[in-house]
């Protein structure tokens, strides 16, 4: 008779094919990385068959790593909902108002989303997808309990949890526009848009909003049509996209910073923080800072 997958060697595989590392899912899962490839072998023996292709670059699911995902991820659900039902697991209450800006709201995000509404259960959790300056204000107001969002100017306030380049995003395979430089932006007030028409107007070159949408996916469209050039952070740039610059004639634009604002007195903000803390520090090895100063370490 075959045995059970064995639940902890199943985490540690979702962590290894959530970050595409064994150094990343190490940190997530507070393990070194001998411990998360060993894992993941006896996972591939109970199994009977390769999981991960591992080279110098990256990991990759195999076939059978990337149906054995989809189980792997049920199977603990539902563990977690026999827990529940029967009583045996943390109890939370209330609810946990979450702001998240439209750039930030795809990718990792709805997973680690995933992960700490199962693990905490009865907290009821309230996503609102916005722009950035919209939900920073209502958090001011008090509308929400945590937000993360993306500025190009820098908040005296908050959390940033990492920077990269604002870049000028276009249709891969498509010929420049001529004439006025067109731009594909979400509405005011977007510190994207802001950045792009304050490098243009600096540079004396004209411009006009020829498209606007107030989702990142009527942006992407636009941009990838041939239609208009996007102000972009350059992590959100895709396959059918390319980055232009000074080559193109255009100038350069600011770093985005991506921060997060917490309520420090709700007890579930700062432990769903503590989670994208984590996160961000798994995926890209930064730590967040808070004023300037760099967040410490946990023992």
């Amino acid at each position: 008779m075959s045995r059970p997958l064995d639940t902890a060697l199943l985490h540690t595989f979702i962590a290894v094919a959530d970050t595409r590392s064994f150094t990343a899912a190490g940190r997530r899962l507070h393990l070194s990385q001998s411990a998360v490839s060993a894992q993941v072998v006896r996972l591939e023996e109970q199994v009977g068959c390769a999981l991960l292709v591992r080279n110098t670059r990256n990991v990759a699911l195999t076939d059978h790593g990337d149906m054995l995902l989809g189980y792997a991820r049920a199977m603990l659900n539902l563990s977690e909902e026999a827990r529940s039902r029967l009583g045996t697991g943390d109890t939370y209450s209330g609810k946990l108002r979450i702001g998240v800006s439209e750039d930030f709201a795809g990718g990792w995000l709805a997973d680690a989303i995933r992960r700490f509404s199962v693990a905490r259960r009865g907290l009821l959790l309230d996503l609102t997808v916005d722009i950035g300056d919209h939900l920073f204000r209502r958090h001011a107001n008090g509308d929400f309990d945590l937000v993360i969002g993306s500025r190009c100017a820098p908040l005296n306030h908050g959390v940033t949890l990492w920077r990269e380049p604002l870049a000028w995003a276009f249709a891969r395979h498509e010929p420049l526009p001529e004439g006025d430089v067109p731009l594909a932006c979400f509405p005011d007030p977007c510190p994207f848009r802001e950045a792009a028409v304050k490098a243009l107007t600096l540079a004396g070159m004209p411009y006009r909003v020829a498209c606007e949408s107030p989702s990142a996916t009527g942006v992407h469209t636009f941009a990838r049509a041939g239609i208009a050039i996007a102000p972009l952070p350059r992590c959100m740039i895709d396959d059918e996209l390319r980055e232009l610059g000074a080559a193109e004639g255009l100038p350069e634009l600011p770093d985005v910073e991506f921060v997060m604002l917490v309520d420090e007195d709700m007890a579930p903000a700062v432990e769903f923080a503590e989670m994208i803390f984590d996160e961000v520090h798994a995926r890209m090895g930064t730590r967040a800072t808070r004023h300037g100063r760099a967040r410490p370490k946990p023992d």
